[in-house]
């Protein structure tokens, strides 16, 4: 493994985390996996600074994503039944995918259910509560897109030679 540290990180409640090789962690990220959680983290993933990341059920994050600052990726919220206090309801959950080059910028809140497609863009201090499709700019709360990034073509030396 060969993730670097650029200061304390944390797992708490016997976080089940999976990283992939070279990525590269910001002070104070924190992961927590209550019940049967699980985290996966593709190979060449960024997670800056304060970044919180929680899994009741499974967060999955795709290889070369980028994520910035005091981000908060959460795939449970809590129940909001008005005959108990919501503090005592059991939380509900389901699976985040967030998919390979996506780019997450600072503050923004990644909701439970939510799939981010390869290639998209996360505006800052967004709070995305619906999947967002691959190569879409989504931002604004709730995150909309509000643009599409247009695939780049396949680099020359990618073609299949015909000898």
């Amino acid at each position: 493994m060969t993730t670097q540290f650029d200061g304390p990180a944390r797992a708490v409640k016997g976080a089940q985390v999976f990283l992939g090789e070279h990525c590269r962690l910001g002070r104070d990220v924190q992961f927590e996996t209550p019940a049967e959680g699980r985290i996966d983290i593709g190979a060449n993933v960024r997670i800056n600074q304060g970044t919180v990341i929680e899994a009741a059920a499974h967060v999955c994050i795709g290889d070369d994503c980028l994520i910035g600052e005091y981000v908060s990726i959460r795939d449970a919220s809590h129940g909001m039944r008005t005959d108990v206090p919501m503090r005592l309801q059991d939380q509900e959950s389901a699976p985040i995918v967030i998919g390979r080059d996506v780019w997450i910028g600072r503050g923004a809140a990644i909701l439970k259910g939510v799939t981010i497609g390869d290639g998209a863009v996360i505006g800052a201090n967004s709070v995305v509560t619906k999947d967002i499709p691959a190569f879409a700019v989504a931002a604004g709360t709730p995150a909309k897109v509000i643009k599409m990034r247009t695939p780049a073509p396949p680099h020359p030396h990618d073609r299949p030679s015909h000898t």
